[in-house]
């Protein structure tokens, strides 16, 4: 890869992570309650689709669609958050997904990463970008393939592991439905 690519990655890395934190500082809230109180002064709710919200920054009109896992209780557990990159040459991924896991949650320590299964596809597995005294972030690109799986997908399921008890899996949701309906309403950066 040349030093552009780099670049590139590195400033996607680095605007995602920013956008990122907006969201680290709220706590957990049941899924139907008030979403007024996940967001900061700089953003709105655009557009509810069923569970998944699309949040834009007011200033500069850029949108992530967001959606919080529910755990088998029924409470926010974590943060999915996908936004479209730009198409070239050199970009593979059509969008990059960032998953947050709140320490605040039910969560236990994660450091081994998560896995992903889209209703019985094939799971795969993902590492955690970096965990500090918040909670755990992933991030990764996902293809166009990828993303014709979750549109044609009913349930997102969020395996991680407690290294301190591995025979017990922690699962949380995101329910698919509408998925196509947010991501076109996002608009690539």
């Amino acid at each position: 890869m040349s030093f552009s690519v780099y670049s590139k990655i590195k400033i996607i890395n680095l605007f995602s992570i920013f956008f990122l934190i907006y969201f680290l500082s709220y706590p957990s809230y049941p899924q139907n309650g008030d979403n007024s109180g996940i967001l900061n002064s700089n953003e709105q709710i655009k557009a509810e689709y069923g569970n998944w919200l699309q949040i834009c920054e007011n200033e500069k009109n850029q949108c992530v669609g967001v959606q919080f896992a529910l755990d088998v209780q029924g409470e926010r557990a974590a943060r999915f958050i996908i936004e479209r990159i730009n198409q070239n040459s050199e970009t593979v991924a059509d969008s990059l997904i960032t998953i947050f896991i709140p320490y605040d949650s039910i969560v236990p320590i994660l450091p081994n990463g998560i896995t992903l299964a889209v209703d019985s596809a094939e799971p795969f597995t993902e590492q955690f970008l970096f965990c500090d005294q918040l909670g755990c972030t992933s991030q990764f690109g996902l293809t166009k393939q990828g993303i014709d799986l979750f549109m044609n997908g009913a349930n997102l399921a969020i395996y991680m592991i407690d290294i301190r008890n591995p025979n017990n899996k922690f699962i949380v949701d995101v329910d698919l439905d509408n998925f196509g309906k947010v991501y076109n309403s996002i608009m690539p950066k």
